[in-house]
């Protein structure tokens, strides 16, 4: 067995992020192994979003550490953190989709953006998404 198929997927060290005053994560600890499902549930600003966001490299810790796949986000230069960001999605509040888009639109959208795939590559891609749901 490989080392990083024993290694969990995430782990929260004593992580803590506040906002002036406001503490919403207070030492969090979090270990989720590959292939484990998890269900975030909560009251409206009891801290799910900033959860997420420190998970995806959105937000920095004040404290603590994120690792993903055995790696400390926050040692990473922000062009290493970005190749990590794009290895997620994430569908916020409402869908946060384009309005002005049609949903092939926004589903090319970070790939045209973030990928090398030709025009052909993306919209086999969007028709293959759409055919899944």
């Amino acid at each position: 067995m490989s080392e990083e198929s024993t290694t969990p997927a995430i782990v929260l060290e004593k992580v803590s992020k506040r906002f002036g005053r406001k503490v919403v994560l207070d030492e969090l600890d979090l270990t989720v192994e590959r292939g484990e499902s998890l269900v975030v549930l909560g009251k409206s600003g009891t801290g799910k979003s900033v959860l997420l966001k420190h998970l995806i490299g959105l937000l920095e810790p004040d404290s603590g550490k994120v690792l993903i796949d055995g790696e400390d986000l926050w040692s990473l230069n922000e062009e290493e953190r970005g190749k990590r960001r794009r290895k997620f999605g994430m569908s916020f509040q409402e869908g946060a989709l384009f309005d002005s888009m049609t949903v092939g639109e926004n589903i090319a959208f970070p790939l045209q953006r973030h990928t090398k795939m030709s025009k052909d590559e993306v919209a086999a891609r969007v028709a293959e998404c759409l055919d899944l749901v």
